[in-house]
C-alpha cells in the first residue's frame, strides 16, 4: 500500500500494438506488450489492453519508479494535526462499521481509520493515472534509452559528480530488473483480477505506482487480501465497506496482534 502525489505534468503517448511506425507512442506500447509476453503475461489480455483507449505510454513512469529511491519524502502530513483531526472524525462518522470490523478481525477502529489517511486521505487522493499503463510503461525500465535517462535523473537528484556515475549506473540497472520483473507480476495480477470479474482493469485509476483505490493496494495484494465487505458481488477498494475490510484483512492476515513488534510486522509486511 502507498501514495504519493508528483504535480509533474506527464509525458504521454497513446497507441495500440501495430507495427512500430512514426507514432513514438505506438512503438513504445508495442515494445512493452513484447516484453510483456516474455514475462508470461497472457497474450490476450495484453492485446486486449492495448485496444483499450486508456492505455498509453508515459516516460515519467519509467523514472519515478526507478528512481524514487534517490528523492527524500516528507510524510509529516500523515500525522500533523489535521491528519490526527481527520482520523478522529473518520472514527466517530463511521463507527458502526469499523466496531463490525475490530470484532471480526481483532483490529481497531483508529488503526484502520490511520492506514486508510496515509494512504489515500480518506478516499480523496486516490491517483489519477491508467493502472495498466504503469506497468505497460515500467517494463521498457531496462531498454538503454531510460537506462541513460534514469541514470542521469539520481546523479542529478543525488548532486553526485562523474566519479559516481559507474556506481549509480550499476544500481539503476539492478532496479531496473527488478521493476521489470514487478512489474510483468502485476500485469499477470490484473489479468487474473479480468478472470475472477470482480473489478475492471482496462479502466481502473491509480497512483503512479500503479496503487488503488481507499487502500491504495497493488493488483497482487488485491488478489491476496482485498475482500468484499459489502456482499455484493464485487470488490471495489474505492467503496467504504471493501476499502475497511480489506485493510483489516490485510493486517490479520499478516500477522497483526497485541505486541508492537506483531503490529509493525503486519503494517510493514
Amino acid at each position: 500500500m502507498s501514495v504519493l502525489t508528483v504535480n509533474e505534468p506527464p509525458h504521454v503517448y497513446q497507441g495500440d500494438d501495430r507495427a512500430p511506425s512514426q507514432e513514438i507512442g505506438v512503438t513504445h506500447l508495442s515494445r512493452a506488450a513484447r516484453i510483456a509476453r516474455q514475462h508470461g503475461v497472457d497474450s490476450t489480455f495484453v492485446a486486449s489492453l492495448l485496444r483499450t483507449p486508456q492505455t498509453a505510454f508515459n516516460d515519467r513512469f519509467v523514472r519515478i519508479n526507478v528512481t524514487n529511491y534517490a528523492q527524500k519524502t516528507d510524510y509529516s502530513h500523515n500525522y500533523n494535526d489535521l491528519g490526527v483531526r481527520k482520523v478522529r472524525e473518520f472514527v466517530d462518522k463511521h463507527d458502526s462499521i469499523l466496531t463490525l470490523v475490530d470484532s471480526v478481525y481483532s483490529v481497531p477502529p483508529e488503526v484502520i481509520a490511520s492506514l486508510l489517511w496515509v494512504e489515500s486521505k480518506h478516499g480523496t487522493v486516490l491517483g489519477k493515472y491508467h493502472v495498466a499503463s504503469v506497468y505497460l510503461s515500467v517494463l521498457l525500465s531496462c531498454e538503454p534509452e531510460f537506462l541513460e535517462q534514469n541514470t542521469a535523473s539520481v546523479m542529478s537528484s543525488m548532486g553526485l559528480d562523474s566519479t559516481k556515475l559507474d556506481s549509480v549506473q550499476k544500481v539503476v540497472e539492478r532496479k531496473a530488473v527488478k521493476k521489470v520483473a514487478w512489474a510483468a507480476d502485476q500485469l499477470k495480477a490484473l489479468a487474473e483480477i479480468d478472470k475472477r470479474g470482480t473489478l475492471n482493469p482496462y479502466t481502473l485509476q491509480g497512483s503512479w505506482a500503479g496503487a488503488f483505490g481507499m487502500t491504495q493496494f497493488l493488483p497482487s495484494s488485491y488478489l491476496s487480501w482485498a475482500v468484499d465487505g459489502d456482499k455484493n458481488g464485487a470488490i471495489d477498494l474505492n467503496d467504504l465497506d471493501d476499502a475497511i475490510f480489506s485493510v483489516a484483512n490485510y493486517l490479520k492476515t499478516n500477522g497483526w496482534g497485541r505486541s508492537t513488534a506483531q503490529q509493525r510486522a503486519a503494517v510493514f509486511h
